[in-house]
């Protein structure tokens, strides 16, 4: 390969490299040219700009994903016990070929609809039914066509993420081989309880119990509102904290007698969220009556809150995937008073015996995934426009994927799965 190719190969890998461990800032070409060990001048004698840099990158990540999908056999059919591990392991050693693949799609998903869109089309071009709004008109076919098929990649998803963790994120795989075999049995089989565990009539019960009423100045926070604000028009890299004073309507200095910076900020909004929805969840979940229901009250709960607060959906879409760029005290602090409590007095509850992972923390890395499974349903529902009726249907349907896995997925022809 000519010098000059090498060089612009060398500029490319190194923009991936930059993306390897999540980050608060946006990736400048000042220090992709530091890492590259080039001048900044000189990467534009092989991109034109800084868009045509990343426009490069989106092509050579859809590439890989095509690649991948299609050495995967079982891609259109991935429903059996066999597909399913078989999938499992593609997207892990894809994941091992392409370290920072992942977390550049995860932390430029948020931002880059083209980067979303190719996603889509890749995956329905490999036989993935991915989002089709046709179907959502009709309960019937939407469970089989879409929630299955996003039940099976959120979840493949969080668990791949979550093995990349840092050992401050007390979830620290022990045993990787292990770790993807339990991924594809939880996929398949879910947590392995039987299905519609709770009744029609207690179910209304439940979802009684769960409703959620705010009054009208606990729906009002200028920094929260600055935060989505701000999220929605740059991204959550390009947020400062003067743009926060801007959007706040308050000087610069008067925001640092808040906040210490622009971290701070972010973790204090994070903190503040987590732990107003927990207090709620720990009161629906003392009414329940076993791990099922403690279970299906946890997600209810979950969802009515968002639904009533999809402002905060953005807030926790952005530090599920970023939690990692976060300091190490910030992280102690943050599980100190958002997990701690809820964990002791919930989570263990609702978690079977079961759910064994060879991690350091289970009931962490059980309430990430659950949450995380909501977090994702209903950003893809407010993307969509869902209608507030189909918040019961979704938590049932989840609920029972949740509870059963994958292998309750139908053919197109209405057979049965294994």
């Amino acid at each position: 390969m000519p010098r000059q190719e090498n060089t612009k190969e060398k500029i490319l890998q190194c923009a991936f490299e930059l993306f390897g461990k999540p980050r608060i800032s946006e990736v400048s070409l000042s220090e992709i040219a530091a890492v590259t060990g080039i001048s900044k001048t000189a990467i534009f004698r092989h991109y034109k700009n800084k868009e045509d840099l990343f426009d490069t990158m989106r092509q050579r990540f859809f590439e890989a994903m095509a690649e991948m999908f299609n050495e995967i056999e079982t891609i259109e059919k991935p429903y059996d016990l066999n597909g399913v591990a078989k999938t499992v392991r593609s997207v892990f050693d894809f994941n091992e070929r392409y370290p920072n693949y992942l977390p550049y799609y995860l932390q430029m998903s948020f931002t880059d609809e083209l980067l979303n869109e190719g996603m889509n089309i890749i995956m329905l071009d490999s036989g993935i039914r991915y989002f089709n709004e046709e179907l959502f008109k009709d309960k019937k076919n939407f469970v089989p066509h879409n929630l299955i098929s996003n039940f099976f990649e959120q979840t493949l998803l969080v668990y791949l993420w979550l093995s990349q963790k840092d050992d401050h994120a007390n979830v620290g795989v022990l045993d990787y081989e292990k770790y993807k075999d339990c991924v594809a049995n939880l996929i398949y089989s879910g947590l392995g309880r039987k299905k519609n565990p709770i009744s029609p009539e207690r179910k209304k019960e439940l979802d009684a119990i769960c409703e959620i009423k705010f009054d009208d100045n606990e729906k009002t926070n200028r920094f929260l509102n600055a935060f989505v604000k701000l999220i929605q028009e740059r991204g959550s890299a390009r947020i400062t904290v003067e743009r926060i004073a801007d959007t706040v309507g308050m000087a610069k200095s008067s925001v640092y007698a808040f906040f210490a910076n622009k971290r701070d900020y972010l973790i204090n909004m994070l903190i503040q969220e987590t732990e107003r929805a927990n207090a709620i969840i720990k009161e629906k979940c003392s009414q329940t009556k076993n791990s099922d229901e403690a279970l299906y009250a946890i997600m209810r709960t979950q969802a009515n809150y968002f639904a009533l607060r999809p402002q905060v959906l953005g807030l926790h879409g952005y530090f599920i995937f970023q939690e990692a760029a976060l300091a190490d005290k910030d992280i102690k602090e943050f599980h100190k008073r958002t997990l701690g409590a809820i964990i002791d007095s919930v989570v263990k509850s609702a978690m079977p015996q079961t759910f064994d992972f060879p991690v350091k923390e289970n009931s962490i890395l059980f309430i990430k995934w659950i949450s995380e499974l909501t977090v994702g349903y209903m950003l893809m529902g407010t993307k969509h426009k869902f209608p507030r009726e189909w918040l019961d249907f979704y938590v049932s349907s989840v609920f029972e994927m949740i509870e059963c896995g994958v292998k309750i997925a139908y053919h197109h022809n209405g057979e049965k799965k294994a």
